[in-house]
């Protein structure tokens, strides 16, 4: 009974209240998809940033304390990777937008370019972090390379990261696949109803 008076209701509502409704469950729609996506990115900011300071750190302490020249110059050659992967992962915030200080088609711009950010980065991770994490594994290991008792570990270490830096590079493009470009897409979606 109640859902033949609610298309009732609806059947002789006028076009731009019907596109009211519309816009209105996009927006909600929307909002809670974001929520859940600036959730996940703050935990991916906080895993990273953890994982970064805890590297540094050890690399850091292997620049003083490991003998082999190859090994200390690969050490320090980690930290400026890990400060450049803290560098590109907190400057990612400075697109994030306030909800509290603009209107809400500013906001959805701003989010607009925030998740195209977060898109750049993650598709481009595989060039600027892991493709140089090679060559710095590989000098790390050669001032190690001869002690013989470290073959098996160094060949081991290098298959794990090479497998993991396949793994990242997969994980990322279906994020973005996944997470990013279908609610860029509902982005777009609303920012032209409400221009309209």
């Amino acid at each position: 009974m109640i859902e033949d008076e609610l298309i009732k209701i609806w059947q002789s509502s006028s076009n731009q209240e019907r596109i009211k409704f519309e816009k209105s469950k996009l927006m909600i729609e929307l909002q809670s998809s974001l929520g859940r996506l600036h959730r996940w990115w703050k935990y991916l900011e906080l895993i990273e940033l953890i994982s970064a300071g805890i590297g540094i750190l050890a690399f850091a302490f292997y620049v003083y304390f490991i003998p082999f020249t190859t090994t200390k110059i690969a050490s320090a050659f980690f930290v400026i990777l890990l400060i450049n992967l803290v560098i590109k992962v907190v400057g990612i915030k400075k697109y994030k937008p306030n909800d509290l200080d603009e209107n809400y088609l500013d906001y959805l711009k701003k989010t607009q370019k925030y998740l195209n950010a977060q898109k750049r980065l993650l598709k481009t991770a595989v060039y600027w972090l892991v493709l140089p994490l090679y060559p710095i594994l590989l000098l790390f290991f050669s001032g190690l390379w001869h002690i013989s008792a470290t073959h098996n570990v160094i060949i081991i270490t290098f298959l794990a990261a090479i497998g993991i830096g396949m793994h990242a590079y997969f994980l990322n493009k279906k994020r973005v696949r996944n997470e990013i470009i279908p609610r860029l897409k509902k982005l777009d979606e609303l920012i032209k109803t409400l221009e309209e």
